[in-house]
């Protein structure tokens, strides 16, 4: 069990399931659900990743979960916090558990090692007013698996990051402890350090790349974010701004 006083306290085992998301969602509308419960799955038949991209996982091999909370203390508008606390957690699990550097946050919410994705990370949020009710985490890592579809963007896993082989479990232990630290960091109001922290880790900051958006290639450098987590990059000499599926890094 991980060192939590709630993160992964209660822990739904499936073998199968279509998607951990959605089981999440059928257990808040049940109102059986505590606030840290995870749902964790060998595999996932419809798994779904950010900008609806299907989630590829080998069975049995990887982390595939999704966690319950209750951000009643966060507005509509401040959603991104919650993003970045958990992208900064899952990045932080990658790095303690491979021992290796250069673990980084490509924006949002993917987490990559050198130019390879190792985890992706999908938030749901059910709003009511002005707050966020509850929030479906959903995380897929990359644990065992060292072969990936040529189809799907360019992947690791922790083992072929540093070949070991890892127990699922103390794997899962060491995520629940981050996110519980981020997460009480965020409910305690502590959003400056969580936005100092993201940009510092965030991928290819201040570097040159290239983007697509609205189908056409342009170079550019990230220059920070906007309050709401939308990209600003430095192009030529003036500044964009993109929100959420408006622009694409090349990897």
């Amino acid at each position: 069990m991980p060192a939590t006083t709630f993160i992964g306290k209660v822990i739904v085992e499936l073998p199968s399931v279509n998607s951990t998301n959605e089981y999440a969602h059928k257990l808040l509308e049940s109102q059986t659900a505590f606030e840290g419960t995870i749902i964790r799955a060998d595999h996932q038949t419809e798994g779904k990743g950010y900008s609806g991209n299907k989630w590829e996982s080998e069975g049995g091999k990887n982390l595939l979960l999704s966690l319950i909370l209750k951000p009643g203390f966060l507005q509509v508008r401040q959603q991104f916090f919650l993003t970045q606390a958990i992208s900064l957690a899952v990045a932080a699990a990658v790095a303690e558990i491979s021992m290796l550097g250069e673990v980084k946050i490509k924006w949002p919410n993917d987490i990559f090692h050198s130019y390879k994705k190792v985890a992706g990370i999908l938030i749901e949020n059910t709003v009511q007013g002005e707050i966020i009710l509850h929030s479906v985490v959903g995380i897929g890592l990359n644990v065992n698996q060292t072969e990936f579809p040529r189809t799907i963007k360019p992947s690791t896993s922790l083992r072929m990051m540093t070949g070991k082989e890892f127990d699922l479990n103390n794997v899962l232990d060491i995520l629940c402890e981050k996110i519980e630290f981020r997460y009480l960091q965020l409910r305690n109001n502590h959003v400056h350090e969580i936005q100092k922290d993201y940009m510092k880790n965030l991928y290819r900051m201040e570097e040159e790349s290239v983007f697509i958006a609205d189908g056409s290639r342009f170079n550019a450098q990230i220059a920070g974010l906007t309050p709401e987590g939308k990209l600003v990059l430095h192009v030529g000499d003036h500044h964009k701004v993109f929100g959420f599926k408006e622009v694409e890094m090349v990897i």
